[in-house]
């Protein structure tokens, strides 16, 4: 909760993570989007950040990290806080990562982490951003080791996001029918 509590207090700092990760850490927990009553989980938790999307980052009752996705994606992405800052850091826009095949193969999926991260460095030059000055200011005032082969950390992510009990959404149409995800981004 350290770095939780370090990015509610600077918010120079939560505006870098926002620029550089697109998470946006709430003032304070809240409840998780629940679509006027529609939504529930099978997993209790507390919405700490958020996306510009509106997808939710929640803290789950057992310390690991659900997301929620705008779209209707929902599952477990880091097993602590402090996975989930080192995926967010060293992986922006981490969702550009989600493809199951690339990660049957850890070479392969080292060389297309870099792809995907030259291709987000080459769209923030195109805005005049530096993206890799702005994600190692982060790191370093959050304490966090900017890895050159990200795929360790891939890994955590896509165990995490395969484990048991999956992190689960269910909707409830008003006329009682239910419409349940997989609890994985990795599964269709």
């Amino acid at each position: 909760m350290d770095l939780l509590k370090k990015l509610r207090e600077d918010h120079d700092l939560s505006d870098l993570l926002c620029d550089v990760c697109d998470v946006e850490i709430l003032s304070e927990f809240k409840k998780p989007q629940d679509e006027g009553g529609h939504l529930t989980y099978n997993i209790a938790g507390k919405t700490f950040a958020k996306a510009r999307s509106g997808s939710e980052y929640i803290l789950l009752e057992d310390g690991s990290i659900g997301y929620w996705g705008s779209e209707g994606k929902c599952g477990r992405i880091a097993d602590s806080l402090n996975d989930f800052f080192e995926l967010m850091i060293n992986c922006p826009y981490w969702l550009d990562y989600v493809c199951e095949e690339e990660y049957q193969d850890r070479e392969a999926l080292s060389e297309f982490a870099k792809e995907i991260f030259k291709e987000h460095v080459d769209d923030a030059q195109d805005d005049e951003f530096d993206l890799c000055e702005a994600q190692q200011e982060l790191a370093d005032s959050l304490g966090i080791e900017i890895k050159a082969d990200v795929a360790e950390i891939l890994m955590c992510f896509y165990h995490c996001a395969k484990r048991n009990p999956r992190f689960i959404q269910t909707y409830t149409e008003n006329d009682g029918s239910m419409h349940s995800g997989t609890g994985s981004l990795f599964d269709r």
